[in-house]
């Protein structure tokens, strides 16, 4: 969603926007000076910019909700926004930034509640308004930070969904991957994310250049998203090596994930219809990640070491969530407390 547009008037560059985007009439416009269009891009943001400092009080969160959107770019968060959008903007979109206060925020979960179960016969999850109101508050603090509005926003959230701890067990896996063999595409992504513990994301994204069959290696740094989450270089095991071998004979796409000469852009719904078949229906992608580096600790493998699997900024990361997973973790602490051995 762009709040602005550059154009041309008379061969110079103009940049315009509407203030009510439903009145033709409210356009605004305003000639620049430069010479191209990139530069053109560039100035009518710094133009837009003093007019909303000087609209004082005519500003609304539609504004500045442009104004993030556009800095964010092709940002996952950036186009998150647009979908907030549809439901946030006919509820908020014209107030004023700071009168999206609490009590704003609470009138319009009210109303989102009652159409979602209107419209889908049960209530909203928690983590959607939760990450919904986090949207509007991450909006509102970087138009305080550009300086738009004069003071910091810190909005009550509602509460999240408690987090499960839920990994797959070996004999789970088997069941799994028995029900995925149905659908071969389905087959190799889940083989992919279980043997070498990358995001879904990561693994749609990989291409048939990113496996070096001669070393036996893969490579999921696919991304040049600087804000993109770290991703890995790791050797392919015995099986992964064989199955990619096989599969690679019938594939006419540059992606490894393929159906029908095309890329894969998601596999959310046929891996969760398989899930359920296998009688998992409290699984879904993520959790074979998860249970990738469960495995990996619980037989002993360095922390060091699965922490480069798995492509984590930090050793620290890993060890707060899989220690525990680890034989002998806290073995030597419960030790040394053990006032009852003679």
């Amino acid at each position: 969603m762009s709040v602005i547009e550059i154009g041309k008037l008379k061969g110079k560059y103009v940049v315009y926007w509407y203030e009510d985007p439903d009145n033709p009439k409210s356009r605004r416009r305003f000639r620049l000076q430069a010479k191209n269009r990139r530069d053109a891009w560039a100035e009518g943001e710094r133009v837009y910019e003093s007019q909303m400092a000087l609209k004082g009080d005519r500003l609304t969160l539609q504004d500045i909700w442009g104004r993030y959107r556009r800095y964010l770019g092709d940002r996952k968060t950036g186009r998150d926004l647009d979908i907030v959008w549809k439901n946030v903007g006919p509820h908020l979109g014209a107030l004023h930034p700071l009168h999206v206060d609490d009590d704003a925020i609470n009138k319009y979960l009210s109303h989102r509640r009652t159409a979602f179960i209107k419209k889908n016969g049960r209530p909203p999850a928690n983590d959607t308004l939760y990450n919904e109101v986090n949207l509007i508050q991450s909006a509102l603090n970087h138009a305080f930070k550009k300086n738009v509005i004069d003071k910091p926003v810190h909005l009550k959230k509602p509460p999240r969904s408690k987090s499960r701890d839920r990994w797959l067990r070996r004999e789970e896996i088997s069941r799994l991957v028995a029900e995925c063999a149905q659908t071969p595409h389905l087959h190799v992504a889940v083989a992919l994310m279980l043997g070498t513990a990358g995001r879904v994301t990561a693994i749609l994204e990989a291409r048939w250049d990113h496996v070096d069959f001669r070393n036996r290696t893969i490579d999921l740094r696919t991304s040049d998203d600087p804000h993109a989450k770290k991703r890995a270089f790791i050797p392919l095991n015995e099986g992964l090596y064989e199955l990619l071998l096989e599969w690679k004979e019938h594939c006419d796409s540059p992606y490894i994930v393929e159906y029908k000469g095309v890329g894969v852009k998601s596999i959310y719904r046929a891996f969760r219809r398989a899930a359920i078949r296998a009688g998992l229906d409290d699984v879904h992608p993520h959790v074979l990640r998860h249970s990738a580096a469960v495995h990996m600790v619980a037989s002993g493998c360095e922390m060091a070491r699965v922490s480069q699997y798995m492509g984590h900024s930090s050793i620290s990361v890993t060890e707060r969530i899989y220690a525990r997973f680890a034989p002998s973790h806290l073995r030597e602490e419960a030790a040394a407390i053990d006032f009852l051995k003679d």
